[in-house]
């Protein structure tokens, strides 16, 4: 096990978030009791809180996993569609059709047009007969032209012929789209959209979209101050937003990054700014089944750090534990009982990388009082669980702090926007308390 001196930063960050809000509780509440001195005590049930976890939640609707595109033939001309949006289909049912009209006069057009090349071979091979004949009786230079002559209608025969394999495929082609006049869905669904006869969906002359009516899967919308949260194949829970209690474990199977919408209400970067804030969408794939899930469903989507996981023992925020990395041990600042502080020997177990939390084996129980180690902290002063909050006091304390740990810790604009708390009616990532 490898130990600090201080607690290791936080690899995700519910862990950063749970630290922060620990240190500004130590400069927040101030003692009200008999000593201006006395240090702020907490139960470690209240700071554990049966696993305090702050996620980030982003909004989502199930959708169907597969949604295709049903285009029109740019040869052919649609004479009727035959279904709407949001019609239910199964599969072969017809969507539109085309105007076998005009198809007829092709083909009728493509027959001609065939045995007329195929009467011109039959003259063509008569005249060679004819001049293979007469050339038997003719002299030696007339020979020589009726050589040329012969080669120049095989010539034309070869042409010919060419040509009525390729009106022929031409033609099979016509037949069959007088025979599939009527263009079926490809399988059961919901009609999504639909153009009309003068005006398709989009450029690929797209005249149906249709969803697949059987498969879901959760499209989420994630902003750009936030989209950095979020990767491909990343483990998420997805929580039904009438009882967060019901949830599905999912994983994110894209972020489509390359279709950026603008929020329409939504204005950020300062009063009176003029930006509007931009959102991605990604989609998640749930892994146990769509069971409970319905089309349309509105819901929560938050990653995945072991948050619904219970865990045996007693696990404890590394901020508050004072290791000594050469020999391994470690104490906290604690209530002795009598309402004095104390250093309390702590027996460390496994950490948790993920949450910066260690097992604590002994020298702790849920109901022992704890504080938030700083260099005021001394054996012997009073401890008070009493909460006085003295503004001047925290605004220059915690000022200093900030500035501080922003410095040493992270990068400039690291986290910016990751920790803002946007309604989940909007479209933006927002901080959730679990537990």
């Amino acid at each position: 096990m490898e130990f600090l001196k201080t607690h290791k930063r936080p690899v995700i960050i519910a862990a950063v978030v749970v630290a922060l809000i620990a240190v500004a509780l130590f400069f927040l509440l101030r003692s009200g009791g008999s000593s201006a001195n006395a240090v702020y005590v907490q139960s470690v049930r209240e700071i554990t809180g049966g696993g305090l976890t702050l996620v980030e939640r982003f909004s989502g609707v199930a959708e169907s996993q597969k949604t295709e595109k049903i285009a029109a033939d740019s040869t052919k001309t649609v004479k009727e569609i035959h279904v709407q949006s949001g019609d239910t289909v199964k599969k072969g049912d017809k969507l539109f059709s085309y105007d076998t009209e005009l198809i007829s006069l092709d083909v009728q057009q493509a027959q001609l047009e065939i045995e007329s090349l195929q009467s011109s071979v039959s003259t063509a091979s008569a005249q060679i007969s004819q001049y293979q004949r007469e050339r038997q009786s003719a002299s030696g230079s007339d020979r020589l032209a009726y050589d040329a002559q012969i080669q120049q209608l095989q010539a034309e025969i070869n042409s010919n012929n060419y040509e009525i394999k390729t009106k022929q495929a031409n033609l099979e082609r016509l037949k069959n789209s007088l025979t599939n006049a009527d263009v079926l869905a490809p399988f059961d669904g919901v009609v999504d959209q639909v153009g009309t006869v003068e005006e398709p969906l989009d450029g690929e002359n797209t005249m149906v979209t249709l969803r697949n009516g059987g498969e879901l899967r959760i499209k989420g919308s994630v902003s750009e101050q936030n989209v950095a949260l979020l990767s491909q194949g990343q483990p998420v829970i997805v929580r039904s937003r009438v009882d967060p209690a019901i949830s599905w474990p999912g994983t994110i199977e894209s972020i489509d990054t390359g279709s950026a919408q603008k929020s329409e209400n939504e204005d950020y970067g300062g009063e009176g700014g003029n930006n509007r804030a931009t959102y991605y969408s990604f989609y998640v794939n749930l892994d146990g089944g769509t069971d409970g899930v319905i089309m349309g469903q509105h819901v929560t989507i938050e990653p995945d750090y072991g948050q619904t996981e219970v865990r045996d023992g007693l696990w404890l925020n590394a901020g508050y534990l004072t290791i000594n990395e050469e020999d391994g041990s470690a104490f906290v600042w604690a209530d002795n009982g009598r309402g004095k502080l104390e250093k309390r020997s702590v027996t460390l177990g496994d950490y948790s990388e993920d949450f910066d939390e260690y097992e604590i084996l002994d020298g702790l129980t849920q109901d022992d009082l704890i504080a938030w180690p700083d260099e005021t902290c001394a054996a012997g002063l009073p401890t008070t669980t009493e909460l006085v909050f003295d503004d001047e006091e925290f605004e220059g304390d915690f000022g200093s702090f900030d500035e501080e740990f922003y410095e040493e810790d992270f990068e400039e604009g690291e986290f910016e926007g990751e920790f803002e708390g946007e309604p989940m009616e909007e479209p933006m990532g927002s901080m959730d308390a679990e537990g």
